[in-house]
């Protein structure tokens, strides 16, 4: 067992119990906050104390929160939270998003895997909050490779995973990726995180269940990497959620079981999405436990298979990184 980095301090691996594992307390950009028409932070710690207690009533027990700074991360609620403990573990994220800023652009890679390590070991912007996963974020921009040698979108992307790879293995924390899964941007990563010598045990694959190509996950899992099936939302009808949870039954009965973890990529609080100021998003990270788990036990999953996706995946990526620092 390890431990793992929360927002109210280190915890025992073994500890963690049911954990969502891609979340967002807050969503938008960086310096979101600078606009209040934009961003509220009593209404964001309001909306998130709501959502919280609602999933820890059924049965949730954490999250790992994949926010970079230049998605909206604000720590001063990450604060706030801390302060209230309201009974969740929350694992905080340094790392980047889809768009690489400028700034990293050229730098050399361990200049930028500096900056992860920084918010990993010394807290993030003179708090006491450490980040404990490494976020990135590979979509379509990484089709975007003409301009000049080494200044490309894509190239900042590959800087940064090489970044983000060497950060890891530095400090011990794993490594979380937002993927376009149509474009299979999980077989890149692996091989840059294999080059840089990386654990893929300490690697998730997000966003997978957006993809139909059972073979494409396997291929990922075959590999040693998790599997994040981290995109179910309610609104999307119950045959979509059918066939998004038939991925992790197939995967469970090939043998992938603890290399497969659940989540939402959801927020209550999402600047991205124009909401009614009445409306209730406190439902946001429910529907792994209320829908696609009572699924996976009635079309025969069984307890062990739903434990080791709800606990015991999470834990292994967070073991497998710390053995690497030790190593």
């Amino acid at each position: 067992m390890s431990a793992v980095q929360t927002i109210r301090g280190p915890v025992n691996s073994g500890s963690l119990g049911w954990m969502l594992s891609h979340e967002h307390l807050t969503v938008g950009g960086a310096g979101m906050q600078s606009f209040p028409w934009i961003y509220d932070e009593d209404d964001a710690f309001k909306e998130n104390v709501k959502a919280l207690r609602r999933a820890s009533e059924a049965g949730i027990e954490g999250l790992v929160d994949l926010t970079p700074f230049d998605l909206g991360r604000q720590i001063s609620l990450f604060e706030a939270l801390a302060d209230a403990d309201i009974g969740v573990n929350i694992v905080c994220a340094t790392g980047v998003y889809r768009w690489v800023p400028m700034y990293f652009r050229r730098r050399p890679i361990d200049d930028v895997a500096e900056h992860f390590v920084r918010e990993i070991q010394d807290g993030i912007q003179g708090t006491a909050i450490k980040a404990g996963i490494i976020k990135l974020a590979w979509d379509q921009e990484y089709r975007l490779d003409e301009g000049p040698e080494g200044a490309t979108v894509r190239s900042g992307l590959e800087r940064t995973a090489r970044a983000a790879a060497r950060a890891a293995k530095a400090t011990g924390v794993p490594i979380s990726c937002h993927t376009l899964a149509a474009d299979e941007l999980g077989t890149p990563l692996l091989d840059i995180f294999e080059d840089e010598g990386l654990d893929l045990r300490a690697v998730t694959i997000g966003h997978s269940n957006d993809s139909r190509d059972l073979s494409y996950l396997l291929r990922i899992a075959g590999r040693g990497a998790t599997v994040g099936l981290d995109r179910y939302y309610r609104e999307s009808g119950a045959d979509e959620l059918a066939r998004r949870a038939g991925l992790a039954l197939e995967l469970a009965k090939a043998g992938y079981a603890e290399q497969v973890t659940l989540g939402h990529d959801a927020s209550p609080y999402d600047t991205l999405v124009a909401h009614a100021p009445e409306t209730d998003r406190s439902d946001c990270w429910l529907t792994v436990a209320e829908v696609e788990i009572p699924w996976l036990r009635q079309h025969g999953a069984t307890d062990d298979q739903i434990d080791a996706m709800c606990r015991r995946s999470v834990q292994a990526t967070f073991d497998a990184a710390a053995a690497m620092a030790g190593s």
